[in-house]
């Protein structure tokens, strides 16, 4: 049985494939877990604390989506739209670097 760390070169290696990293892109941190139960926690500190990581990928151009990206419940479709949206953010900044 695969553990979640053997997933991590693949990943890195089909984000080079699909140029979203360049060769020379330097990855700081990886890490992969299994999270059998992940619950999306709503607390008083939520709507900040969004706004500070949502606000730093986006400065980052790190685009993110889904129920754990959005930091929202979503329905199986509304995920896909949501990774859907990401994808085409994603398309548009590579190129507009290319022009």
């Amino acid at each position: 049985m695969s553990q979640p760390a053997d997933y991590i070169e693949p990943a890195i290696r089909d984000l080079k494939r699909c140029g979203l990293l360049r060769e020379e892109d330097k990855i700081l941190f990886q890490d992969a877990k299994l999270c059998e139960y992940a619950n999306i926690i709503f607390d008083h500190d939520r709507a900040g604390a969004l706004a500070t990581v949502h606000g730093y990928l986006d400065d980052v151009a790190i685009r993110y989506c889904g129920r754990y990206g959005a930091w929202g419940y979503m329905w199986t479709d509304e995920s896909y739209k949501s990774g859907e949206d990401a994808a085409a953010k994603a398309v548009n900044d590579l190129q507009s670097k290319k022009k």
